[in-house]
């Protein structure tokens, strides 16, 4: 497996947790102590860590995001569907076995006018500690490729768009996985569809962004696909091709 580098970085007060009942880091007696973060090239996975190096159990963890994120989204190409398909993203996720999924995220996001761009706004309320470097420019990239999804000609104004995001966060040395498929249609977004994303808003208004929301039923079970990319081969196939199965018309 590659080593998960984390490069980026924010002080804890900008830092709001995504796991559930966690600390609320703004509480701390050290505000201003680092969080390290990093979004990954496709901007699906999203690291952080309070602590200056993973530790074991955390980086296990995390590998195996990695290895399960592959084998999901090689399920999803060898149904020929796309990344942004939020049905196929629902089958694989509530089949697989994998994950329970909890209560469904809602948050009403302020867009300002004459301020930042409408997609750093959208990106810095829904990724913790977000302002500025890669991981930013790689979350407008997202942001660019599904305004493109929306403009296709065949797609209805109903027709929901989905992407998924893992968020991977180890808060005082213990990991966590939160997944967050947050989905979106010409219908529900016409403000931000409207406009377009990588300038500023010429007025303010709110947009409403759900998503289902799901943690991993049983973190060790997972660990054990951290090696199978390199180790286990045919096990790998076999993962796929469960997930591939469960992409139905």
């Amino acid at each position: 497996m590659n080593t998960i580098i984390l490069n980026e970085i924010c002080p804890s007060s900008q830092y709001i947790p995504v796991t559930p009942y966690a600390p609320d880091l703004k509480l701390l007696r050290d505000s201003e102590a680092p969080v390290s973060y990093r979004l990954n090239e496709t901007g699906n996975i999203f690291y952080s860590s309070t602590e200056t190096n993973l530790n074991d159990d955390a980086r296990d963890l995390f590998d195996s995001v990695t290895v399960l994120f592959s084998a999901m989204t090689t399920a999803m190409g060898q149904k020929g569907k796309d990344l942004f398909d939020y049905d196929s993203w629902t089958k694989i996720i509530r089949g697989s076995g994998f994950f329970a999924e909890i209560q469904k995220f809602t948050k009403t996001l302020e867009i300002k006018s004459g301020s930042l761009s409408i997609d750093t706004q959208v990106i810095q309320q829904l990724i913790p500690g977000i302002t500025t470097g890669n991981s930013l420019e790689i979350a407008k990239g997202v942001l660019a490729s599904i305004n493109g999804t929306f403009s296709a000609e065949d797609r209805k104004e109903t027709d929901k768009i989905g992407h998924v995001l893992f968020y991977c966060e180890e808060l005082f040395g213990a990991p966590n996985v939160t997944v967050r498929l947050f989905f979106a249609s010409k219908d529900t977004h016409k403000n931000i569809t409207s406009s377009p994303c990588h300038k500023s808003a010429i007025s303010s208004f709110e947009q409403v962004q759900e998503a289902n929301t799901f943690l991993f039923v049983d973190a060790t079970r997972i660990a054990k696909y951290a090696k199978m990319f390199d180790e286990q081969p045919e096990e790998y196939t076999s993962l796929i091709n469960k997930l591939a199965s469960l992409i139905t018309s």
